[in-house]
């Protein structure tokens, strides 16, 4: 039975954020982002950590408003951007509330037809799930390269990014070691 409600709960979600993108009319993304709201606060979500999140996403929304103003107008680049606002906020409380390996049992599930053409649903599952468990590793690795190049007395600028990336690039690659040597120590093929 909860697998068949996370299978609805992940559906809803891609077709709730697709539909976030496709609609035109203002109002009704302004009554997608109530819903959020309520669903939100329906669930008891830490608004503090919501916000802490969103400081991560804000170059990325900022970046698209900016591009979307060059190329079109302030109206829809405004609208992209509180699409994008809205976006995040949703797929904030799916991810507050679907365990990463229901997430994977769920995927895996949808893809099951793929076996027609020899295709692994369950690996497919498997690599979704590690990208997204890499998030928080990553953020916190990205965090703290820059406060080691900032108390070094590093300045931000391209020498910066520079040197930033080299540590990182070593510790995905370490860190992907890692977890090919743990799914061969569990005898995953």
């Amino acid at each position: 039975m909860q697998k068949v409600k996370n299978i609805i709960k992940f559906l809803i979600f891609i077709v709730y954020t697709i539909a976030i993108f496709l609609i035109k009319n203002p109002i009704l993304i302004f009554m997608m982002f109530i819903i959020d709201v309520i669903i939100f606060f329906i669930c008891k979500l830490d608004f503090k950590n919501l916000l802490y999140n969103l400081k991560w996403a804000s170059f990325i929304i900022a970046f698209t408003i900016i591009i979307n103003i060059v190329f079109d107008s302030l109206y829809m680049g405004i609208l992209f951007g509180i699409r994008l606002i809205i976006c995040y906020f949703t797929t904030y409380i799916f991810s507050k509330n679907m365990k990463i390996f229901e997430l994977a049992e769920v995927i895996e599930f949808l893809l099951y037809p793929l076996k027609i053409f020899k295709i692994n649903s369950s690996e497919i599952g498997i690599i979704i799930s590690i990208a997204v468990c890499m998030i928080p590793v990553l953020r916190s690795e990205i965090y703290s390269i820059k406060n080691n190049l900032i108390s070094k007395g590093q300045r931000s600028g391209i020498s910066f990014i520079k040197n930033a990336c080299k540590p990182l690039i070593i510790s995905i690659l370490k860190k992907t070691d890692d977890m090919e040597k743990s799914l061969i120590a569990k005898a995953y093929k």
